[in-house]
Order: structure tokens, then C-alpha cells, then sequence
């Protein structure tokens, strides 16, 4: 994991080093399209590829065929770490990932992991595409990367194979995938749990063979990945919302003509519009498809999941000094 993360901390210094001593890149000939390469590790019958799918519509109409958009999903081209790496050195040119792969990019980031940060889709939305929001996509500029917008993953909730989790308590010596993110290993250590990180496409085996007893994602990746047949339990912990900020490779967008960003970034936009009623439709639809699969549900009251919090509070302070008292009191303020 850390040398993983070591890996990337390099990657970037490289990336920003030939930015900094590179002109401008020489401008594509008229006469051959632009590929724009999309990497990410949703299924083909979750709605994040649907929302791919949309973009490229919207970019390769209105540039006129001048951009050609080429999807890979289902991790295709490997983990989102590993997809992180091929967007740095220019061999894939676009991601939405889960936030926590993007610490590399950015300390700013690390906000999004925050646990109950936010308790509902308004105000997550509007601190996302407000100031504090592109602050935050911004902050990844000096990396390599252009940061547009945010679509949405939706709110993460926990399963387990073990037994049903209704308090703090519960979660003690679980064996817990989480994210690559010292941050995720942190907050659910902080539970009593075992945890432990591991890339996205490797979980469902992970979670088959018993290497791990539990895990955290929203309501329709875990239907999609097909995690019901490998867990029992649900606990809709809604613990941690989770935003897919959509990334370019800094070097491709700067090729293009101003009228060539505009599609794309215009495409970005439209299609987070889109992207978050597809979550808000698929997200109920998903718990009854969880129910049904077999999974026990357990409805975690609001003062229980005060008690995650409080569990997992530590990591307000770590983040404060991470990102300094004046930014993370902006993003107190944005939050209430």
C-alpha cells in the first residue's frame, strides 16, 4: 500500500516537472480526431458507465466527430490506482474515481472521506459545485490534472458476512476491505474493526473466500458487483457520501481548442445532472433488489450512527491539520 502510494507521490513530481519545463503542446492536425480514453471500474448495468455512455454522446456529436471517446469499464485497464497511473502519464486521459484514490493529487480531497460529512444529497450537492468544491478540484492543476465536476457514487453503507451490525460495538474484529486510503484504514480501525485496504476489483473474491468478512460501498455498486451472494448482512450506515470527481489528463485538455474544452467541460456538466437523477432512481431500487437477493436489513437509527461518528471523530482533527484551520472552517461553514 505504501509503496503504491510512493509510487504515485513520484509519478506526480514527474508530471509536474515536464509541465513546468514543457511548452505548449503542439496542436493535433485538423484532420485526425482527438481520442479521449475514459478508464473506470463500474459494471456495464450500473449507471456510472450509463453516464459515460451519455458523455460520449454529447462530446463526439458536438465536437462534431472532432473528439473520439473510447470507454473502458469494469476495470478493464485494472484497479483505479492503477487507472490513477495511466491518467498521470497521459496513457488514459479520463476518470471519475472514488475520491480516496485522488489523495495523491490532492490533500484537499481527503474532506470528501470525512464520516457523516453529509446526511443528505442537497447539501452534499451544493458544497460540491460550490466554492469549497472547485477549490478542491482545482488544487489538482499543479499535478497533471484538470478537475471539472463532480457526479455522484451515492451514499456508502456496510455489509457484512458475519453478523448483523446495529452498534459500534458490532463492528469488532471484523475483517474490513477498505478503500486504498490510510485515511479508510483509519476510520473503520477506529470501529473495532480489522481493517484493511484492497483495490475495487478484487473484493467480490476477496469477500467469497472469507479473506474479508465485510465492506463499504453505495446501494448499487454493491448490487452490481454482485455482493449479496457473498454477504448476509446489510447496515445502512449511509456513512459517508461519495462523489466521483471527474478528472482529464491536464496535457490532453490543454491540446484542445477553446471551443473543444467548452464541449468537454459542457458535456461534464450535463451529464452530472443526469448522473445524479440516475443515482436517486437506482439507489431504492437497488435496496429492494438487496432485500430480495437475501440480505437482512438493518435500519441504523440516527443516535446509533451518532455513535459512528463519535467513534470515527479523530479524523475531523487529522484532517484539520491536514488541510489547514482556514480551509476546513470554509468547508464547515459550506456544510451547515
Amino acid at each position: 500500500m505504501l509503496r503504491k502510494q510512493w509510487m504515485l507521490v513520484f509519478m506526480l513530481a514527474v508530471v509536474s516537472l515536464l509541465a513546468a519545463c514543457s511548452d505548449e503542446a503542439e496542436e493535433q492536425s485538423t484532420n485526425e480526431p482527438h481520442v479521449l480514453k475514459i478508464g473506470h471500474a463500474t459494471a456495464i448495468d450500473h449507471f456510472g458507465h450509463t453516464s459515460f455512455e451519455r458523455f460520449q454522446e454529447l462530446v463526439e456529436t458536438n465536437s462534431d466527430g472532432q473528439i473520439q471517446v473510447e470507454i473502458y469499464p469494469a476495470s478493464e485497464l485494472g484497479g483505479e490506482r492503477e487507472m490513477l497511473e495511466m491518467l498521470l502519464m497521459g496513457e488514459l486521459t479520463m476518470m471519475a474515481p472514488a475520491s480516496a484514490i485522488l489523495d495523491a493529487a490532492t490533500k484537499y480531497m481527503a474532506v470528501w472521506d470525512l464520516p457523516y460529512l453529509f446526511t443528505d444529497f442537497e447539501t452534499a450537492h451544493r458544497v460540491l459545485d460550490g466554492e469549497v468544491g472547485q477549490y478542491v478540484l482545482d488544487s489538482m492543476a499543479d499535478k497533471g490534472l484538470v478537475g471539472i465536476a463532480y457526479w455522484e457514487n451515492g451514499f456508502r453503507h456496510l455489509t457484512n458476512s458475519v453478523r448483523p451490525v446495529t452498534t459500534v460495538a458490532d463492528m469488532a474484529r471484523l475483517n474490513m476491505r477498505t478503500l486504498e486510503n490510510p485515511m479508510q484504514i483509519k476510520a473503520w480501525s477506529l470501529t473495532g474493526a480489522n481493517a484493511a485496504p484492497l483495490a475495487f476489483n478484487a473484493v467480490y473474491d476477496a469477500l467469497k473466500t472469507k479473506q474479508f468478512d465485510a465492506q463499504e460501498t453505495p446501494l448499487t455498486l454493491m448490487y452490481s458487483m454482485k455482493f449479496h451472494e457473498v454477504q448476509n448482512h446489510l447496515t445502512l450506515t449511509g456513512h459517508t457520501y461519495s462523489p466521483w470527481p471527474v478528472v482529464v489528463n491536464k496535457s490532453f485538455y490543454d491540446q484542445l481548442s477553446p471551443d473543444l474544452q467548452q464541449v468537454v467541460t459542457n458535456a461534464v456538466l450535463e451529464v452530472r445532472d443526469y448522473n445524479r437523477q440516475l443515482s436517486k432512481e437506482d439507489e431504492q431500487k437497488a435496496l429492494q433488489q438487496l432485500k430480495q437477493a437475501g440480505l437482512a436489513v438493518v435500519e441504523l437509527p440516527e443516535e446509533e450512527k451518532l455513535k459512528f461518528k463519535e467513534a470515527m471523530s479523530g479524523l475531523y482533527d487529522d484532517v484539520k491539520a491536514e488541510v489547514g484551520e482556514e480551509f476546513y472552517n470554509k468547508l464547515m461553514e459550506a456544510v451547515e
